[in-house]
């Protein structure tokens, strides 16, 4: 695998984790980087104040030297720190073999034991007398390192060598002491900038959460397109995807139309010709019946199939129950008036379904028409979360239905009560509707003696 790849493959899956990773890699190469180049201009600086010293007594003792008569260097008088004995601050000048010394080698010597600092070199033979000290590394007479400055200087037809040194941990000591609080900073410096990277992620991706919390409430239902302004960098995406949503609910819109005419244009002559054929006592009608009924339930599989697929799974709705039912039990208690009966609801607020708004009022109204028909003074209404689904109950105090006669009643157009008006088709259209969004209808005994009627229906995607 190529290093490209390896590094892809390494790298992390998150935006953010990205980012902080490439943060803090700059981060830590410009701290180093700052590190290392103050490490060096300090070092010069200091070196350069230690040359600077050296050279100045390299001249002092020059100086000295350039008297009428040597005897006037014993007279020089060393200036602080070369008049303390063993500090590592000593000079030499070394005439025709014979050595004189500062007072603080105490009759000891300098040894030069070459240049670690070189640059120059001696030259094949004598230097030039207007040259620059040069430093070299030696130790002193306890074996002390020494930095060394090193002056070869012609004078009264012969050469005088100067050396003046400074002890060694005089160019690591402040250096030290001065890289102690620069690397401290520079640390407080990395929190701050880290920090501040962190800060910077979570206010530049705080959009794409803005985008994707908007998809996750137009899946659910709760919106229809993504709302809000949005950075220059992200309106396009944005426009992008609402235009895809935009297109895919006038997809799905179409497809559902194109569903429930096909289920109607399929299901009213197969409920009139099983109508014609339920009466008959000729075996062949009962045949022909009993395949009707299969051809129902094939309709309905199929149907509720495709619509499933059109609409992309139900879950993707959200539908409040309450205020249809409110909706429907003022027009019901309207044409119901004369009767004076008492409707209870007890329906949350926030209570919903994953259904399509009209599909919930043609089930709720069916259910409703059918309680307001047989009631005898109370209708109560109940909804609830049952985990994943939603239950909605209606009980009335009329009749009731017998167990045996249930199945009777959920079949299309089927009627215990010819004097009562309607059809038959209520109940099983809402079964089918129930059924067709992965939820059940079930009828029961209410409380007071009635009819229970209990329809589950999924709920919405929780965010």
């Amino acid at each position: 695998m190529n290093p490209l790849g390896r590094f892809r493959r390494l790298a992390p899956k998150s935006i953010a984790a990205r980012l902080a990773l490439g943060s803090a890699v700059l981060v830590m190469a410009a701290l180093i980087a700052t590190g290392i180049s103050t490490g060096i201009v300090l070092s010069r600086f200091i070196r350069d104040q230690i040359d600077q010293r050296l050279d100045t007594q390299i001249g002092a003792v020059t100086s000295a030297l350039d008297k009428p008569s040597l005897p006037d260097l014993l007279a020089l008088n060393d200036p602080p720190p070369f008049d303390r004995p063993g500090a590592g601050w000593y000079w030499t000048a070394t005439v025709d073999g014979h050595t004189y010394r500062s007072a603080s080698l105490n009759g000891g010597d300098i040894i030069n034991r070459g240049s670690d600092h070189w640059w120059g070199g001696w030259h094949d033979g004598p230097p030039d007398a207007n040259e620059r000290p040069r430093p070299f590394n030696g130790v002193g007479p306890r074996g002390e390192p020494l930095y060394l400055r090193v002056q070869v200087v012609p004078m009264n037809g012969t050469w005088i060598t100067i050396t003046a040194s400074a002890p060694a941990h005089a160019l690591v000591r402040p250096l030290r002491d001065a890289l102690a609080p620069v690397i401290l900073a520079m640390l407080v410096l990395g929190m701050l900038l880290a920090a501040a990277s962190v800060l910077q992620m979570r206010l530049g991706l705080r959009p794409l959460k803005r985008v994707t919390k908007g998809l996750e409430d137009v899946r659910a239902g709760r919106a229809t397109h993504i709302e809000g302004s949005q950075p220059r960098e992200l309106s396009g995406l944005v426009n992008e995807l609402n235009s895809l949503i935009k297109q895919n609910a006038e997809g799905m819109r179409r497809a559902r139309g194109h569903v429930s005419n096909l289920g109607h244009a399929l299901n009213t002559p197969l409920a009139a010709l099983s109508l014609s054929l339920a009466g008959s006592r000729n075996g062949r009608d009962t045949e022909r019946l009993r395949l009707v009924g299969e051809m129902q339930e094939r309709i309905r599989h199929h149907l509720g199939r495709a619509r499933a697929a059109a609409l992309n799974g139900p879950a993707n709705l959200s539908t409040a129950i309450r205020p249809r039912i409110l909706d429907l039990n003022i027009v019901l208690s309207k044409i119901n008036a004369e009767r004076g009966l008492s409707v209870a609801v007890d329906v949350p607020e926030t209570l919903a379904a994953a259904c399509e708004p009209q599909d919930l009022d043609e089930m709720l109204g069916n259910i409703l028409d059918n309680a307001f028909k047989w009631a005898a003074s109370t209708i109560s209404i109940r909804g609830r979360n049952d985990g994943t689904q939603v239950l909605i109950e209606v009980a009335d105090d009329g009749p009731g239905i017998s167990v045996e006669k249930i199945q009777d009643v959920l079949q299309a157009g089927k009627k215990l009560d010819e004097s009562v008006v309607g059809h038959g088709f209520g109940l099983s259209i809402t079964r089918e509707l129930a059924e067709l969004y992965g939820g059940d209808l079930n009828l029961g005994k209410a409380a007071p003696g009635g009819l229970k009627v209990v329809v589950r229906l999924p709920s919405p995607v929780a965010s």
